[in-house]
């Protein structure tokens, strides 16, 4: 009896913990509402209140959202960004990008076939935007020389630092950010402290 007691209470709490682990989905509608974490048409991936496609699967330029009964399609380069099961996506000219990390830079990540030899294969690309209303760009060391064209310090460090475009992806686990971002913040640091 008192094992069957333990396994009904251990079953209670990990349902509980396992609702309070699901994670929101829904859609930023402006970079405002993306700031102050505000997700319209939220809710839990597996509520039937809201419903939300974001079909991811065929690329499609649109989101359809079932709310309150009523079914509507936003087109994915009129809002901000999207959360899908915690990921956040953010398009720009109607290709999905996925969104990692807001520094100096904000940078973003996608998979793309690349031709190798006879086959092909998935490789994750990087880009970045220097704010969340520009545009989203190829990460190599001459866009970022070109997004701030008066930081000689920063393109010193820049090519100090990345022997190639691909480099750029480092993360810095000690200070828990992509390296490049840490090497802006550091060298704006260094000039606003002249």
């Amino acid at each position: 009896m008192k094992k069957i007691f333990v396994a009904i209470v251990f079953v209670a709490f990990s349902g509980t913990y396992a609702n309070a682990q699901r994670v929101q989905s829904g859609i930023y509608l402006t970079e405002r509402d993306f700031e102050n974490n505000m997700l319209s048409y939220a809710g839990n991936t597996r509520a039937e209140i809201n419903k939300i496609h974001f079909n991811e699967f065929f690329e499609k330029p649109f989101i359809t959202v079932k709310h309150n009964g009523e079914k509507k399609q936003l087109f994915k380069d009129d809002i901000f960004a999207y959360q899908n099961k915690g990921t956040i996506v953010r398009t720009w000219n109607f290709v999905p990008y996925t969104f990692i990390e807001r520094g100096v830079i904000w940078i973003y990540s996608k998979d793309q076939n690349v031709s190798q030899g006879k086959g092909i294969r998935r490789e994750k690309k990087y880009f970045y935007s220097v704010s969340g209303k520009d545009e989203i760009i190829p990460l190599t060391i001459n866009n970022l020389k070109r997004s701030f064209p008066e930081k000689h310090l920063f393109h010193d460090f820049l090519d100090a630092e990345f022997n190639s475009d691909a480099d750029l992806a480092w993360y810095d686990s000690f200070e828990k950010k992509f390296k490049v971002n840490h090497l802006l913040e550091t060298t704006i640091w260094v000039i606003m402290k002249k």
